[in-house]
């Protein structure tokens, strides 16, 4: 039986429903745009880009705020999530925490901490950052979008993005799920797939990427039956009597040459762990399966290898995931009836945390504009502001993240350049505030 045909009119598609996608359809809601989500896959489903940082958690905060969306405002500390919503699970983010490992050595603690270091982040363990389990938050989002009423079909796989021929003006997306063809007519059409890119790749935007320093690939997944860092130190010898906070509430980097590990704990046992690793030091070896590769990497740190001995791979997602290169930029990311969400235009690497934040910064940025100029002349202008600002920002990212990985190995110059970022967040947090 052939599927039924659905036409349909709206203002504008939003291309992905994690948490960017879903926040933006809340958003656009509020000031009155008529949207539809389009997701080729299902809630809940496993992603990463986990831990949030001060300036992420108040760009929501000053969104919920504005926008009046009130069952945000509680996500933008710890103790509030869980005060009112314990059943979205997170983790206790009270800062940043490394630790330098020598390749083939234990780890061996510093009585004057040379080789640790760590950077709180915030005062107390309620008021402190969250990491996201993203199944469970991105989950909510949409839920939220349904609740408000703006139409979404997960599942749905887009066949064909083009303008129409009599009006350029207008995007036509054709599009099928399980259940019914779609063909929607929009004004204007913002991609939050990510690295598909789906817009992206249909306006053959120019490619970047080899303007970015930063050259690197991961090796990641969920863990359960990992035991703490701090009680693995400790009885290595480590002293932390004079830690600012409990070491494993933080984005945790255990830094090695040529890359790091970073390790985030959630409050069910589960850690969300991976290696980011310089491809021009250490090349991703595709002929071997990812657990093996993991298997020879760990096995140069024995203190890592000891510590994951006893760990397991999560239920969800059951497995190791390996990527190529991480970085991506496009050289585009706004027209006068489309743009691209921060994690579509382009990507560095998960050193400093800055996923959650720029996604955030960049909805604040593209809501703003479409909440003062939707049918205004003055609007492409404000995209091109958009387009401008993006690329700048994801370039000023990879200068912070590249200068750190030739640094590996040379602890006291990580922790220097390393400051660079926190220099530039405080920054930016004094400034907002005030």
């Amino acid at each position: 039986m052939p599927l039924q045909t659905s036409r349909l009119r709206t203002e504008v598609v939003i291309l992905g429903s994690g948490f960017a996608g879903s926040l933006l359809a809340l958003l656009l809601n509020k000031i009155g745009r008529k949207a539809i989500i389009i997701d080729k896959a299902r809630h809940p489903r496993f992603a990463i880009g986990e831990s949030s940082t001060p300036m992420a958690n108040m760009i929501l905060g000053a969104l919920a705020n504005r926008y009046n969306l009130p069952a945000l405002t509680p996500l933008t500390t710890f103790g509030t999530w869980r005060d009112t919503y314990p059943h979205l699970v997170n983790g206790r983010k009270r800062g940043f925490s490394y630790f330098q490992h020598e390749k083939d050595e234990p780890f061996k603690p510093a009585n004057n901490h040379s080789n640790e270091l760590l950077v709180t982040a915030s005062t107390d363990n309620y008021r402190c950052d969250t990491h996201w389990l993203r199944a469970d938050i991105d989950h909510f989002l949409f839920q939220e979008v349904q609740k408000a009423g703006v139409q979404v079909f997960d599942n749905t796989l887009v066949q064909a993005l083009s303008t129409d021929p009599s009006n350029a003006d207008t995007w036509q997306v054709q599009a099928q799920n399980n259940e019914q063809e779609l063909s929607i007519e929009a004004a204007f059409v913002i991609d939050a797939t990510g690295e598909a890119g789906l817009v992206a790749r249909h306006l053959d935007l120019p490619d970047l990427t080899d303007q970015l320093q930063t050259h690197s690939h991961a090796i990641f997944s969920h863990f359960v039956g990992l035991p703490t860092w701090h009680d693995f130190s400790t009885a290595l010898g480590a002293d932390t009597t004079d830690y600012p906070f409990f070491c494993d509430d933080a984005a945790v980097h255990q830094c090695i040459d040529h890359g790091w590990m970073w390790m985030l704990r959630f409050i069910d046992g589960r850690v969300s762990a991976g290696f980011a690793l310089d491809c021009t030091q250490y090349r991703p070896n595709y002929s071997v399966q990812p657990e093996s590769d993991w298997a020879s990497l760990i096995a140069h740190y024995p203190t890592l290898q000891h510590l994951f001995s006893k760990a397991k791979l999560a239920e969800t997602p059951g497995k190791l995931y390996r990527t190529g290169r991480l970085q991506r930029l496009w050289g585009k990311t706004a027209g006068k009836n489309w743009a691209l969400l921060p994690h579509t235009a382009g990507f560095i690497d998960p050193m400093h945390s800055t996923g959650i934040a720029h996604s955030l910064s960049g909805i604040e940025q593209l809501v703003s504009i479409m909440e003062m100029y939707w049918g205004s002349d003055k609007l492409e202008l404000a995209l091109q502001q958009y387009n401008n600002r993006l690329i700048r920002e994801l370039k000023f990212i990879d200068l912070l993240v590249a200068g750190c990985y030739p640094c590996m190995g040379n602890f006291d110059l990580l922790t220097s350049y390393t400051m660079l970022y926190f220099a530039a967040a405080i920054t930016y947090e004094e400034r907002r505030m005030g």
